[in-house]
């Protein structure tokens, strides 16, 4: 069993999370669970990017996909900079007084 930080073999039981064994790496202090996967598969993740896309919430998509929204949202985000450029600014900027504005 590896660390999945730092790749050491030397390592401490831990304690439990969820019913699994945890270690700590002696080498670099990580706490891991080699049993514990979290995973979703790139459909999934796919999916979520199109429903956000469509108009859902980041909420509405994660109670549909039993996970969390912070979970979509690093999903999402991730497919937006694989996926998209981000635009350069302009050079021109519009001036425009508050006065001119508010005028009677």
């Amino acid at each position: 069993m590896e660390c999945k930080k730092c790749g050491g073999k030397e390592h401490n039981k831990n304690g439990f999370v969820k019913g699994h064994q945890r270690y700590k790496c002696k080498n670099c202090g990580y706490q891991f669970v080699p049993t514990l996967q979290k995973c979703f598969d790139e459909q999934t993740k796919l999916i979520a990017c199109l429903l956000y896309i469509s108009g859902l919430s980041l909420r509405t998509i994660a109670r549909l996909l039993h996970t969390s929204a912070t979970s979509v949202l690093s999903w999402v985000r991730k497919f937006a900079l694989d996926n998209y450029e981000k635009p350069q600014p302009n050079s021109e900027a519009v001036i425009v007084q508050l006065d001119e504005m508010w005028q009677s």
